[in-house]
């Protein structure tokens, strides 16, 4: 795939006109389509979030990626799934077999 390019265009990712994209408005209209209810754009952070934090990047990285000011903020947005705990405990319950 080549990436076109707008040559007077600030943007990377533009129609021909050389305006920007609605990622957006995109995003909404594929949500609607597949029938997927209860999710928004933002949706997405919490995502980056949380699958990074579920694949062992540490909490301050997050915070940077995401530009947060506290840790606690950072902490709002990584959730850990259902499985990831399991699998966390499970590794645990592992290590006391073999006491």
């Amino acid at each position: 795939m080549t990436l076109r390019r707008i040559v007077d265009s600030p943007y990377v990712f533009c129609k021909n006109n050389g305006w920007p994209y609605n990622f957006r408005k995109s995003f909404e209209t594929a949500l609607t389509n597949s029938g997927i209810l209860g999710t928004s754009f933002h949706t997405l952070r919490h995502s980056f979030a949380s699958h990074l934090a579920m694949s062992g990047v540490d909490l301050n990285t997050i915070r940077e990626l995401m530009r947060h000011k506290s840790l606690a903020m950072t902490q709002r947005y990584a959730h850990l799934s259902r499985d990831h705990k399991a699998r966390a405990v499970d590794v645990l319950a592992g290590q006391m077999d073999t006491i």
